[in-house]
């Protein structure tokens, strides 16, 4: 998992500034905003280093047209796709794992998310972009080809169907388990490495918060207040 401390957001932090009327509080929410987005970029690398990974996908589908490629599971991730000739502007997928044998040939085109919670739009957008591109490759290749949404920390694909509003069916979907599996690769193990940083990014929210005098303020309120305990957490609800 990546560090909020190293986030460097390139955009300004006024929309975050607005919610709160507090630039250095936007500022941080900001920060939180970016290290979110590098999450999943984290995500995607660490795939890649533990897989067989395909650096040129016209000579890798060669030799499998030849026989000269070898039986296994190969990633080719999305730079590579847009180096190639298969690549269809901006509805490249972030994945596209290839599974060869001797009786089989399967080609799995995915779209990798860290949530699962999107709006219909959203929703509607990422299945057609994932079928397009099934289309555009699946016309090109000798595999048998099927395109998935894959939501890494969501173990229940009924929950996924649900967060894409239903737009994909249940045999569309895929855990990070399942990708995991595919790949070859310990789901466990990279959950637990993601979760290393977060210690740090508790602490450093925490001392970053209370720098701010406005939260101070409302902190040294609280604790001076008779407020119980479960008051707050109203947030939650």
């Amino acid at each position: 998992m990546a560090k909020i401390r190293n986030a460097n957001p390139k955009s300004s932090s006024g929309g975050y500034k607005r919610v709160f009327d507090n630039e250095i509080l936007g500022k941080l929410i900001q920060k939180i905003q970016s290290t979110v987005i590098s999450n999943g970029n984290e995500l995607e690398k660490i795939i890649a280093e533990q897989s067989k990974l395909i650096k040129n996908l016209e000579e890798f589908l060669s030799n499998c047209y030849s026989k000269d490629q070898e039986n296994g599971v190969f990633l080719c991730p999305k730079r590579t796709i847009k180096k190639s000739k298969y690549k269809l502007d901006k509805h490249e997928p972030d994945l596209i794992i290839f599974e060869i044998s001797d009786n089989l040939k399967n080609c799995y085109i995915i779209e990798l998310k860290d949530g699962d919670n999107f709006d219909t739009k959203k929703s509607e957008g990422e299945f057609e972009n994932l079928e397009k591109y099934k289309n555009h490759l699946g016309s090109q290749i000798a595999f048998i080809t099927n395109f998935f949404i894959c939501c890494f920390n969501q173990n229940d694909k009924e929950m996924i169907v649900k967060g894409f509003k239903n737009r994909f069916s249940l045999e569309q979907v895929m855990t990070g388990k399942q990708l995991c599996d595919l790949l070859g690769l310990n789901y466990t193990s990279i959950t637990e490495m993601r979760k290393q940083d977060a210690e740090d990014n508790i602490n450093y929210f925490a001392d970053q918060l209370v720098k701010i005098p406005l939260i101070n303020n409302k902190i040294f309120a609280i604790k001076n207040s008779h407020i119980e305990e479960k008051d707050f957490y109203d947030f939650q609800n």
